[in-house]
């Protein structure tokens, strides 16, 4: 028996609390001071207390008689916490003993592990207590890949700001055998345990792929890692994302009587210089190292990499440079240019230039005379000079609406082509019983029908590829422009797009289109 009174009897019968109504009139709210004297008392519904309390002379199950210690294991086994079903004053007042059977509970379940110390415990009323908590397992290390430094290929620049195009590591060459990279294989984890003590295996480290040209690195186990080393010597490069040596051809002295010119299927250095009607045509990057830099050369011509010239090009109206990347210079007379991006360091005199980006010194370099055309930005310190020779600086831009347009007309192509395969397709439906391999008319009508299918496949695809390719360029286009930071003096051409003006008076800025106007 838990409580007599006037109104009703409560009592435990096996697991459950049942009220006995003898009156009605009992308020249900004063219930809430029952449960607090009687923390082991646990209403299951107030829905039955409430109808307990107005049905006289009937017996209700409104609940549980808690046991006054429990254990909790959560659903992961990674936590124990511990419930005291009893009053603060009765825990203080049994303390040691309570603290006693908690811990004789925790080792009936099988709580084992991680197990926190009872003795410091203060309860509080309704408050799971933490008793056990289990080791997480740690995940191995992932595996480490490290790979050979290859220099980026711009200028250094000095303190007032001046970009240094002299010494630049243009190339860095390998020799056979000369470490290139290595991976730290992923390493096991450490086991955790729950609170029952079962292991938790842990998750070994992501491992990695090391990326690189099988005929050109090698890669072996030394002692506790995976190296790459070069199976040859040449030059280091990155190609379509892999770490490999390219050929590297190097001339130690000029490119002149002694060599001839030189075609090479690689990177070629040359350490002097390349005389006058010697050229160099290589697949690779092309770097000419002698101070002097070249004169009258015939032609420098990187098809796949970059040109370096350390010390600048005397072309004499002859020489021309060409490089599918970018061109390095330390200054241009008299030649042709072509490449993506042009970098220059001090001048460019008389000089032809076709780039998508013309990048001359901005504190101190010059562009003198010549024309240079880029597609979207031209940069310089001083253009033409005091003499007013005439400069033309022409900056392309990008036409959006006409690449739009021909967008658009690629799209109805494809349209058409599309149309003429499902009219085509429905033709062939016509001969399907008819074996390909066979013969007679109607076997060489289906054949013919469908190499005429694939010819479209084919172009359709060809079609969708330069829409992409439009569309994203379209995205990606930048207003083009042609900056001057020091002066630009009168002669000067300043072109962009289709609108042109001669300066007549010095000037300086940042010139382009503003709503189709030339802010010149």
């Amino acid at each position: 028996m838990l409580i007599q009174n006037d109104y009703f009897d409560l009592f435990v019968q096996e697991e459950n609390v049942i009220l006995r109504l003898k009156q009605i009139g009992y308020p249900l709210k004063a219930f809430e001071a029952i449960t607090r004297e009687l923390p082991r008392l646990k209403i299951s519904s107030f829905t039955a207390l409430r109808k307990s309390l107005t049905e006289q002379g009937q017996e209700h199950n409104i609940g549980t008689w808690l046991p006054a210690i429990e254990v909790s294991i959560s659903s992961d086994r990674m936590t124990a916490q511990l419930y005291f079903n009893m009053t603060e004053k009765h825990f203080e007042e049994n303390k040691q003993q309570i603290l006693s059977e908690a811990e004789q509970l925790l080792n009936h379940v099988g709580v084992i592990h991680g197990r926190k110390s009872l003795q410091n415990l203060t309860l509080k009323s309704r408050e799971p207590i933490l008793a056990a908590t289990g080791t997480e397992p740690v995940k191995g290390a992932d595996a480490i890949i490290t790979y050979m430094d290859i220099p980026q290929r711009k200028p250094v620049i000095r303190e007032d700001g001046s970009a240094n195009y002299y010494e630049m590591n243009f190339v860095t060459p390998v020799t056979k055998g000369d470490w290139l990279g290595e991976k730290i294989p992923p390493q096991e984890g450490i086991d955790g345990k729950d609170v029952l003590g079962n292991s938790i295996t842990a998750s070994r480290g992501e491992d990695a792929k090391l990326s690189f040209d099988r005929k050109s690195v090698s890669e072996a186990w030394e002692q506790d890692r995976f190296v790459l080393r070069a199976s040859h010597g040449g030059a280091l490069e990155w190609s379509d994302g892999q770490i490999c040596v390219g050929k590297q051809l190097i001339i130690d002295g000029d490119v002149g009587p002694e060599t001839g010119s030189i075609t090479f299927d690689g990177a070629v250095t040359v350490y002097g210089t390349v005389l006058d009607s010697y050229s160099v045509h290589a697949t690779g990057d092309i770097s000419i190292e002698g101070n002097e830099g070249i004169t009258n050369a015939k032609e420098i011509q990187s098809l796949e990499g970059d040109v370096y010239i350390k010390g600048g090009i005397f072309g004499g109206g002859e020489t021309i440079v060409e490089a599918k990347g970018q061109i390095f210079i330390k200054h241009a007379n008299n030649c042709k240019l072509y490449g993506k991006e042009i970098h220059v360091g001090f001048y460019l005199l008389g000089t032809e230039i076709i780039a998508e980006r013309v990048l001359v010194d901005q504190n101190k370099g010059k562009i003198i005379g010549g024309k240079i055309e880029a597609l979207s930005r031209i940069e310089c310190a001083y253009a033409g000079n005091q003499h007013e020779r005439t400069t033309v600086l022409c900056a392309e831009g990008i036409d959006k609406d006409a690449i739009y347009k021909q967008i658009q007309a690629k799209a109805m192509e494809l349209k058409e082509h599309q149309q003429t395969i499902a009219k085509l397709e429905q033709h062939a439906m016509h001969f399907t019983k008819v074996s390909v391999g066979g013969s007679g008319v109607e076997a060489v009508t289906l054949n013919k029908t469908n190499d005429t299918i694939k010819a479209y496949e084919e172009e359709i695809q060809k079609l969708d590829k330069e829409i992409q390719l439009g569309l994203q360029k379209i995205k990606t286009a930048v207003s083009a422009e042609i900056e001057v930071t020091k002066q630009a003096f009168p002669g000067v051409v300043i072109q962009i797009g289709s609108k042109t003006s001669t300066l007549h008076e010095p000037t300086k800025g940042r010139f382009a289109l503003v709503e189709g106007v030339l802010n010149v």
